[in-house]
């Protein structure tokens, strides 16, 4: 998975917005950024699930996501290593993510 793929997934969902601040690219439905890419982490996102949704997908691929250090990602913040996930799963996390932003 590269950073351009990611990006694509991520902009083909409804409604999403991009934006960059400081060399951080944001996702975003409405207000809300749902997903993250690039500095200080290079080669990997954040995205942000329910804690349910975040154990699930770390439970399927334990090698692509992790739960991001501290209270964040106690609250689902997810870090999704882009080298180890298959495009098909990140696409559903993705849109898990996106879905928790709209609902707010």
């Amino acid at each position: 998975m590269t950073p351009d793929t990611f990006r694509l997934l991520a902009l083909s969902l409804p409604n999403v917005q991009f934006g960059s601040i400081l060399g951080n690219e944001e996702f975003r439905v409405g207000s809300r950024v749902f997903a993250s890419l690039g500095s200080p982490m290079v080669g990997q996102a954040v995205i942000k699930l329910t804690p349910q949704d975040q154990g699930a997908f770390a439970a399927e691929a334990p090698s692509a996501f992790a739960p991001k250090p501290g209270g964040q990602g106690a609250r689902g913040a997810t870090i999704v290593k882009l080298a180890m996930v298959d495009e098909a799963v990140l696409r559903r996390a993705l849109a898990a993510a996106c879905r928790k932003a709209t609902k707010g």
